[in-house]
């Protein structure tokens, strides 16, 4: 499968969300660089809109870099935020007519929660959000947890948990793959990859 990996925002020129020291941006860049690791090494081709901090807070350019790669997927790796400090969990967008897209969400969605351990906040849809709306292939749009909840935010700079993160996101693109359930159902027992060293079942 061809993968793009959209690691969300762009750096000190847009660093998205900002909390407790940390930007949602590098965190955002970290987890998806773990995630293309994770996809290569079990087969995939895997291509990141960003590899480093990026002098452009644009969004049209990422949809057409998958274009152009000719991705099957596209998976945009975003922190939530919000005024409330108590606002806390995971959720996974699609963009709202795309049902391919509401099921790639429901699949990553249902690992992430599993892996992770969050509250799983659910697959929710969008029609206006650049990087569901002009993509040519399933897209999601995954909100991690929340970098302005301290426990979501220790979750996200912790380089273990991050590694949870980008295996559960893993597991449910293979879910996807798969023909994954349409309701985003418990995964079967025994996800597709192991949490520490990343090795694929056999």
């Amino acid at each position: 499968m061809k993968i793009c990996v959209d690691p969300g925002h762009s750096g000190p020129i847009e660093p998205g969300a900002c909390a407790g020291g940390v930007t949602e941006a590098e965190v955002n860049l970290q987890i998806a660089k773990l995630l293309a690791k994770i996809l290569e090494k079990a087969g995939h081709k895997v291509l990141l809109t960003r590899e480093d901090d990026i002098e452009d807070d644009s969004l049209s350019w990422r949809c057409e870099a998958a274009w152009k790669f000719r991705a099957d997927i596209f998976i945009s790796i975003h922190c939530n935020s919000s005024a409330s400090a108590e606002a806390h969990g995971t959720e996974t967008w699609y963009y709202e007519t795309s049902e391919r897209g509401r099921n790639l969400a429901r699949c990553i969605q249902s690992a992430l929660i599993a892996n992770c351990r969050t509250t799983d906040r659910g697959v929710k849809a969008n029609d206006d959000w650049t990087v569901l709306e002009e993509t040519a292939c399933p897209a999601v749009l995954v909100e991690l947890a929340f970098i302005s909840n301290d426990k979501d935010r220790e979750m996200l700079v912790d380089k273990f948990l991050q590694r949870q993160c980008a295996v559960g996101i893993a597991n449910g693109i293979e879910q996807f793959g798969k023909g994954g359930s349409l309701f985003g159902g418990v995964m079967e027992r025994g996800s597709v990859y192991e949490i520490r060293g990343f090795a694929r079942n056999s």
